[in-house]
């Protein structure tokens, strides 16, 4: 069974489908937002503080941290990591993200890694 990151934003669900397609359930139908294929290893909602009412995503394929934007539904890159994302979690102005062997901080402020811890 293939692991499908979810994330929760307003009434809406939202994940990625088994083509790579950002997707959300509204009123029990299937949504496809963004057709841009990825490899996510997770998602999160952004609630509060920056980003706001966006859904962040860890991208495999592109070691990658992405934004997509519900309102104009847009996806954009945020910045290429240096390994591949594995967890996602937002706090007011950051992204902290688990790489394979430490976490890192992405200050969504100003769009750079702050800091990173070896695990």
């Amino acid at each position: 069974m293939k692991h499908i990151p979810l994330a929760t934003l307003g009434d809406s669900i939202y994940f990625v489908d088994a083509k790579g397609r950002l997707c959300s359930l509204q009123e029990d139908e299937m949504v496809i937002e963004c057709d841009e294929p990825m490899e996510p290893t997770a998602i999160c909602s952004g609630i509060g503080g920056c980003g706001n009412y966006r859904i962040f995503i860890g991208d495999a394929k592109e070691k990658a941290l992405k934004v997509f934007d519900p309102l104009n539904r847009r996806l954009d890159l945020l910045v290429k990591l240096p390994k591949v994302p594995l967890g996602l979690t937002k706090k007011e102005c950051e992204l902290i993200v688990s790489v394979e062997g430490g976490i890192l901080k992405f200050d969504l402020k100003t769009l750079e890694i702050v800091g990173s811890v070896a695990i």
